[in-house]
């Protein structure tokens, strides 16, 4: 067995953009659609819904390609994050946007698609309130589990509900019942799941290849002045993004460690004049977020060839027959 190749795509609203145009250039240097690389594709809020669009025929029986994804978040990202008049008191009881904008999009962009169709095993992942444990939706499972076949829709709602933005979806599989919110509260760089995940469904492997694809380091600080007063409120505007990147650090450097797994990480380090906000979708912003990201893959192409050469091997396992 060939190494198994594993991709990651961060969490970041609107800086989704910056994992579109870095995977727009890996496709472009590989020639292949890209769930023709990986043997496992993982992704957590906007990174779950990039995974979602190259990794299921939902674009009239075929994927997605990153630059259709860039598309979406160019073209649609305004009705996403669109900003409704609020007093003070609805900022601190409501979440910060009302979900119609977002759930119109998924349902134009995804349409009827069934989990099932998953063009490769799929990871997305949600946390549920209601049973405070993460969720993750694996496509991988449908085979002896027809109750893991969701909507494309719901999961990418799901996976993207990010508390104090968008309110939980709560879905319901007969007799089971989920309040879900954006997996980024426990997982925003789903790296080590994607990677315990492939682990588990392919046991037999001994080399792993994890590309994990970042929206932006924020490289933002909170000094002690900052926040030594802090109370509810002043934590409700920050503790979002904290969680995030402290999360996403902490899997950078586990898996550097971990034995048997190679592991690329794809990180803009500097925003170079874009904003770190997950909902910033003024049209500066966007062009900078494009300029950010394009200005990276020009400045690496190293990491990129290093990366291709492993994917050229081609995948290490057939699709796994198998429910895990």
């Amino acid at each position: 067995m060939e190494s198994i190749k594993v991709l990651a795509i961060d969490g970041g609203g609107i800086r989704g953009i910056i994992p579109a145009i870095i995977l727009a250039e890996l496709q472009k240097r590989l020639g292949i659609d890209l769930y023709e690389a990986f043997d496992l594709i993982a992704g957590t809020s906007t990174g779950g819904i990039i995974a979602l669009g190259i990794g299921t025929p939902s674009k009239g029986g075929q994927p997605y390609s990153p630059d259709d994804l860039l598309n979406l978040y160019l073209q649609y990202g305004p009705a996403i994050f669109k900003t409704t008049i609020l007093t003070p008191a609805e900022q601190l009881l409501s979440p910060k946007y009302s979900p119609d904008g977002l759930e119109e999009v998924l349902a134009e962009f995804f349409q009827a698609t069934e989990f099932k169709t998953a063009l490769t095993p799929l990871l997305i992942s949600s946390y549920d309130l209601q049973g405070q444990l993460p969720f993750f939706f694996k496509s991988h499972r449908i085979a002896f589990d027809p109750n893991y076949n969701w909507n494309v829709t719901d999961i990418a709602r799901a996976t993207s509900a990010a508390p104090t933005y968008f309110p939980p979806l709560h879905l319901t599989k007969g007799a089971k019942d989920y309040t879900l919110v954006d997996g980024g509260v426990f997982v925003n760089n789903p790296s080590m799941a994607a990677n315990a995940e492939a682990r588990h469904l392919y046991p037999d492997a001994t080399e792993f290849v994890v590309v994990s694809v970042g929206t932006g380091d924020r490289n933002d600080s909170i000094t002690y002045a900052q926040a030594k007063d802090w109370g509810l409120v002043g934590w409700a505007k920050q503790i979002v993004p904290v969680f995030m990147d402290s999360v996403s650090e902490s899997v950078d450097y586990e898996l550097k460690l971990m034995p048997g797994c190679t592991y690329y990480r794809l990180q803009v380090p500097n925003l170079q004049g874009a904003e770190a906000e997950m909902d910033d979708v003024t049209a500066q912003n966007l062009a900078n977020l494009q300029s950010s990201a394009q200005q990276y893959v020009a400045t690496h192409p190293a990491d990129l060839d290093a990366i291709c050469v492993e994917l050229n091997e081609g995948r290490g396992s057939d699709m796994p027959g198998v429910g895990r």
